[in-house]
Formats: C-alpha cells, structure tokens, sequence
C-alpha cells in the first residue's frame, strides 16, 4: 500500500508538471505564431521579439532532453514556412499571366482562363496543407506533454490501484510510454521526411520548375497584346504549374500520409507484442 501511495504522488507531480510545461510551450508557439502574422504583415515591434526570446527561454534546456520535436519543431516550422512562400510566388505568378489574359479579352484564350482558375484553387488547396502542417507540428511540440503524458499517468494510476498482477501494470506502463514517444515524433518526422526528400532528391527539379514559372510571370508582366503570344505563355505556365502541383503533392502531402500510417502500425504492432508478453 505505502508503495502504491508513494508511486501515485510521483506520477500525479509528473503530470502536474508535464500539463504546466505544455502550458509554456503552447504560450510560447501562440506568441511566436503571432510574431509571423505580424512579420508577414510589415509590422513586427521589438517588443515581439523581448516576447519571442523569452519564449525560447521559458522552453529552455528541459525541452531538449524532454522532446526532441520541440527543437525540431523550429527546423520544421522554417521548412513549411519557406515552402508556403513559394507555393504563394507560384500562386502570383499564375495569377499574373491570368491577369494578362483577361485583359487580352480574346475568346480564345478564355479555356485559359478557366484552367488558370482552376490551378488557383489547386494552389490554394497546396497553401492550406502547408497551414495545417504547420498547426499540426505546433501542436505536437506541446500536446503531448498538455494532455498525452497526464491521460497516460491518470491511466497507469489507475492500473496501479486496480491490478495486483505487476506484469499488466508494466504493460500498461510500456504501452503509455510508447503512445508518448509516438506522438510526440510522429508528426515532425513526417515533415523532415519531406523537406529531407524535396531538398536531397527533387531540389534540381523543383528550383528548376520555380525559377521557369518566375521568369514566364515576367514575360507576362511587359507582355504587349499579341494573342498567340499569351496562348503559348499561357499554356507554358499551366504545364509547369501543374508539374509543380504534382511534385507538392507527392512530397508534402502523400509522403506525411505514408509517414503516419507507418508510425500507427508499428506503434500498434509494439503494442500488442507488449500484450502478449
């Protein structure tokens, strides 16, 4: 009984201090999301960035050995952040030679208008998968440690209290260990898989594609009113920016998909090895 008591105050402060924790890391990324807002919108103060380096302290040394996507999480944010850049230059530039298209007027040229705008959504729908990566790897910096690890302890208390058998007591403790673990990499490791494939295997392809539809948005730019000249341009970036939209989907959105269904099947496969020990 006095070991059962004992145990039970270890773990209530173990999750006391694992929710607290979470509270400081979530603080912290809300308070560094709304510096981007503002550095994206021209109007970053100093005393955002006091905000934002007092931020990285309260997160501090214990972040590194608690939870390495809370150090990883700053690579990935980086990585999502420059790709949601490009996705919007892309975007632009398509919105551009559109904007050319349009003011040519010429009948012929409206099924590329029409495809343009359908491109636009495509691009639009590429920039919302970036947004929600971004959520997504902010929340796993933090949530495991605001709600995963106290549902855990609460779980292991319990079998603490309710089983005398200690080897199902130290089943239930492996297992929310591993749930822990899982959670709190599964997300960042989906991302850096991407960045790691685009900028290791596709980076020759994708700077090519993107410096060739920058450069055609200039051509559309100082464009005068010739109608074969905008049908050519324009067929020229639809064919690139779908190329685009296919490497973007493959690498940011099927590879993560991939990545986590991996990560749930062997967290479900090591768990049942843990039942049936």
């Amino acid at each position: 009984m006095t070991r059962q008591i004992i145990s039970t105050i270890v773990l209530i402060l173990i999750g006391c201090a694992s929710f607290s924790f979470g509270l400081i890391s979530c603080k912290t990324t809300n308070n560094r999301q709304t510096q981007e807002v503002q550095s994206s919108q021209g109007a970053r103060s100093a005393q955002a960035e006091v905000q934002s380096s007092a931020g990285d302290r309260a997160r501090g040394v214990l972040a590194s050995f608690l939870i390495p996507s809370l150090n990883a999480d700053k690579g990935v944010q980086k990585a999502l952040a420059d790709k949601s850049k490009q996705v919007l230059g892309v975007w632009a530039t398509l919105k551009v030679t559109n904007g050319v298209i349009n003011t040519i007027g010429s009948n012929s040229l409206s099924p590329l208008d029409t495809i343009m705008g359908k491109l636009s959504d495509m691009l639009s729908f590429a920039f919302s998968v970036l947004l929600f990566g971004k959520i997504l790897a902010m929340i796993s910096s933090y949530m495991v440690f605001l709600a995963i690890i106290p549902i855990c302890i609460i779980i292991i208390i319990i079998a603490i209290w309710t089983h005398k058998d200690k080897k199902r007591v130290q089943k239930v403790i492996l297992t929310s260990i591993l749930i822990s673990v899982v959670t709190a990499i599964t997300v960042p490791a989906a991302f850096h898989l991407s960045s790691l494939i685009e900028n290791k295997v596709l980076y020759s392809d994708v700077t090519s594609l993107v410096s060739t539809i920058e450069a055609k948005g200039r051509t559309a730019e100082t464009m005068g009113r010739s109608v074969s000249a905008a049908r050519n341009l324009g067929n020229g970036v639809i064919e690139d920016v779908i190329n685009y939209f296919i490497l973007f989907t493959f690498v940011y959105l099927v590879i993560p998909i991939l990545t986590l269904l991996l990560f749930i099947f062997l967290t479900r496969h090591l768990i049942k090895m843990i039942k049936n020990r």
